[in-house]
């Protein structure tokens, strides 16, 4: 089976130059596609942004509340996301636990941080154990 691939293109300042192909090199030294790291800051944008200034209910700051779950959850996947990004596109497992151990205990504390791992690598980041 073989996927289709679509070219797009992006356009800068002539500036820029210098600095695209120092990324590019960069990006090689490192064994990463800059496609795919492009790829991942901009579905973590669209994630991040869409639909657009939702409302967020009064139940997101009930203790406890299932809402206030999924409020906690966001926001560490948004600072996961952003540390992975400063290093390699990588977290780890202990990473993961600490920004989640102030909402949860025990086995919640256990399968959010399991949910957050997968929510991560389909994210296209790697999870180090």
């Amino acid at each position: 089976m073989s996927s289709k691939r679509k070219q797009f293109k992006i356009y800068g300042p002539h500036h820029f130059t210098a600095t695209w192909k120092k990324y590019l090199e960069i990006c090689e030294r490192d064994g990463r596609s800059a496609s795919g790291e492009i790829r991942v800051f901009v579905e973590g944008q669209v994630r991040g942004r869409d639909p657009g200034n939702p409302q967020r209910p009064i139940t997101a700051y009930a203790p406890g509340h299932r809402d206030q779950l999924v409020l906690v959850h966001q926001e560490a996947f948004k600072k996961l996301e952003v540390l992975a990004r400063d290093n390699r596109l990588e977290v780890g497992w202990y990473d993961i636990i600490d920004e989640l151990k102030a909402s949860f205990k025990g086995q919640p504390l256990a399968d959010a941080a399991r949910e957050m791992g997968r929510r991560l690598t389909k994210a296209g980041l790697k999870v180090l154990r």
